[in-house]
């Protein structure tokens, strides 16, 4: 087991030395305040048998005994102990499995003790800065994940007034967002839109058939369902096919998509609808392999419901991850008065978010993405919202816990 100290300015300091020179695997052993700043001591390399041996001193001779050399016959003597070091590797027996859940236990205890008093070093650290505990609630009010609100603020400058502190947080989350800076549908291309049950699929197929109309026409536009799974769900785009006076064909199976794209192959824009399913169904899979057997020139993209919270919004960009899409569009952005877990989730996905749905007009209620007004639009939504108290002690363990695992 390796040991050493790491003198720092502060807790966030001391946790990147401790990273950067022992790997992510590292143990916080003891961390406690000292003059110009925090001591953290830590140990990589450490070995289970080792901590179960210094918890029970009066077994130690016994055990060491069992684990040394070949036993002795006659008047052999036992050879001698090896000099203790805090790197010595001693092999002891197998556990019975009361003892190594019992180790187990007391590991756990350790890592939450550790866990605890690094979120009051860290809580007090920020409270030393009320600029920066503004700014983090700030943040976490327009529901931008707690561990990015932490990474924004860790990038302020440690000179920010009051006034920098208050503003600048919000261009770098605009920095962050990921967004198109041309029109997608100028291109043209074959475009299919995934994502889970209720994200507003069809509608934005809609919008996206309505405004490319207004500019281009309806001559090279085409419209496609493969949505065999809900009862008349074809029917609500085909409604809209006649509306626009856009031709809507239906496909069942990759075979039949592959036909129907084949025939509309004179077309610049085709746009395809995809069923709504939850991310852990099991047809996902079968429909995200029957766009996988026309890949071509097709794209995905990822509709993302705003409403929808961060962590449920991650889940579905990992598990929609098979269709590789390649940007994502923001849907009901009017069902929710807090966007930034869907922001949070585009970022952590580094899928650019092409277009934002806010109502049910089409087309009027899309709108291309851009970063500035996604903030702007944040900030606005969180200030009509009813006002929300975000209780010290628990952000003071959140804040902490993510200074532990960076």
């Amino acid at each position: 087991m390796k040991i050493k100290r790491f003198l720092a300015s502060n807790m966030r300091e001391a946790m990147r030395l401790v990273r950067e020179e022992q790997g992510p695997d590292a143990v916080i052993l003891a961390n406690h305040r000292v003059p110009g700043g925090v001591e953290v001591v830590a140990a990589t390399d450490y070995d289970a048998a080792l901590l179960l041996q210094a918890a029970r001193p009066q077994q130690a001779p016994r055990e060491t005994a069992v684990a040394s050399a070949s036993p002795n016959h006659g008047d052999e003597k036992p050879a001698p102990a090896a000099a203790e070091s805090p790197s010595q590797h001693v092999e002891l027996p197998a556990l019975p499995q009361p003892e190594l859940q019992q180790l187990r236990q007391e590991i756990g205890g350790m890592r939450a003790l550790i866990e605890s008093q690094l979120a009051h070093a860290a809580w007090r650290e920020l409270h030393q800065r009320p600029e920066r505990l503004r700014a983090l609630r700030t943040m976490l009010d327009i529901g931008l994940d707690p561990e990015m609100a932490r990474e924004i603020i860790a990038e302020l400058p440690h000179d920010a007034d009051a006034e920098r502190a208050r503003y600048l947080p919000l261009g770098l989350l605009a920095r962050r967002i990921p967004v198109l800076t041309e029109d997608p549908l100028a291109a043209g291309g074959v475009l299919a839109l995934v994502g889970p049950t209720g994200a507003g699929k069809t509608t934005t197929i809609a919008k996206l058939a309505a405004r490319y109309a207004q500019r281009f026409g309806t001559r090279d536009l085409a419209l496609v369902s493969t949505d065999h799974y809900r009862v008349g769900a074809q029917e609500q785009l085909f409604t809209y096919g006649r509306l626009l006076g856009v031709p809507v064909h239906s496909a069942g199976n990759a075979e039949e998509l592959r036909q129907v794209l084949g025939r509309l192959s004179d077309r610049k824009l085709v746009l395809i609808d995809t069923a709504g399913i939850g991310p852990r169904d099991l047809q996902l899979q079968q429909q995200l392999g029957e766009l996988g057997a026309v890949r071509g020139r097709l794209q995905t993209w990822l509709v993302l419901p705003a409403a929808t919270q961060a962590g449920d919004l991650n889940e579905i960009v990992h598990r929609y991850g098979d269709a590789r899409p390649s940007a994502c569009v923001l849907s009901k952005i009017d069902e929710t008065l807090r966007i930034g877990g869907a922001l949070s989730a585009a970022i952590r996905s580094g899928l650019p978010i092409t277009y934002v749905c806010d109502g049910q007009r089409v087309p009027e209620d899309l709108q291309l993405a851009r970063a500035d007004q996604l903030v702007l639009r944040a900030m606005q939504l969180a200030r009509s919202a009813p006002a929300r108290e975000i209780d010290d002690a628990a952000l003071a363990l959140q804040i902490g816990a993510l200074h532990a695992i960076r």
